[in-house]
């Protein structure tokens, strides 16, 4: 239950004290949108050792200081802890799945949840987080700031409004990418900062989209051990490289590009100062690659050691 000396520390939650925060999630999965979050959560949700809140993406923590928004339902800690209940149907299915797959009983270990815009919180309501898990784990996918801005405007400006390219304006895509929450979409480096700090040594995974493409298996068992659960070959799903919530593969025009440069080059250069990140035009130079040069492993292990200090 929640311990009285908690109860202050709560500023947006509400409690009552009665909550049982064994069931609060053990880890969460954040990074913001189009970095690689239903990829890892599809892929994990199977797992014999892993319960994943559904759906997918509560927003529960990213809705506290606006109660206007569409998206919030409650702020009440008990309603947000009714996900981690796995329903009987659920837990069947579950165990259904990981016999076929893995072979394997289902019997959780670790509770998590994914959303995206997590990983843009304010410190105030990590610090809540926190408080209600000390010992919480987090893992926050990045991308390259440029194609992620780009595949973000494909999916809500086009995909999901049953749209063709033709049918968004130029001044459209622009507002998108001028939006402030586009900005700190790319403040990677701000994100391991606000997180890092409040989490205990050890407990932030930095995972690299451009391993769910090159390196798919390498990066979902980095993550099982930073979980603590059964990490073999075997609990990997056969559909690992194939991909999860595509958008068109239109690349971006040069004039997007362009823009995207101007403005987000304080975040561009905050990823190469402080983090040694740095991505190159591909060769057809239309637009940008998605492969860093800190993917190479003594780079990869200053990045892990970056956010686990």
């Amino acid at each position: 239950m929640i311990r009285d000396a908690t109860k202050p520390a709560l500023r947006y939650v509400k409690v009552t004290g009665n909550e049982d925060l064994r069931y609060f999630p053990d880890f969460l999965i954040v990074g913001p949108q189009r970095t690689g979050t239903t990829w890892l959560h599809a892929h994990l949700r199977y797992h014999p050792d892993v319960m994943m809140a559904e759906p997918k993406e509560l927003f529960f923590f990213s809705r506290l200081k606006d109660p206007t928004s569409s998206r919030y339902r409650s702020n009440e800690l008990s309603w947000y802890l009714q996900f981690f209940h796995e329903p009987l149907w659920r837990a069947a299915l579950h165990q259904a799945m990981s016999l076929r797959q893995f072979g394997a009983i289902y019997r959780p270990k670790v509770r998590g949840e994914a959303t995206a815009s997590y990983a843009v919180l304010d410190r105030d309501v990590i610090e809540e987080i926190v408080a209600l898990k000390p010992d919480l784990k987090v893992i926050l996918m990045i991308r390259e700031p440029i194609s992620r801005a780009w595949s973000h405007a494909k999916k809500d400006l086009v995909r999901n409004k049953g749209r063709q390219f033709a049918d968004v304006s130029p001044q459209e895509f622009e507002r998108f990418f001028a939006d402030p929450y586009q900005r700190r979409c790319a403040g990677y480096v701000e994100q391991i900062d606000n997180w890092s700090s409040c989490l205990r040594p050890g407990h932030l995974l930095i995972g690299l989209f451009d391993d769910v493409d090159a390196q798919p298996e390498a990066l979902l068992l980095d993550v099982m051990r930073f979980l603590g659960v059964r990490s073999q070959r075997r609990y990997v799903p056969r559909e690992v490289r194939e991909p999860v919530n595509p958008t068109h593969e239109r690349p971006i025009p040069a004039e997007y590009r362009r823009l995207l440069e101007t403005l987000l080059r304080d975040e561009i250069a905050r990823l190469r100062d402080d983090l040694g990140l740095s991505w190159s035009l591909n060769e057809n130079g239309n637009h940008l690659t998605e492969r860093p040069h800190a993917t190479d492993p003594t780079m990869r292990k200053f990045i892990l050691a970056l956010a686990q200090s």
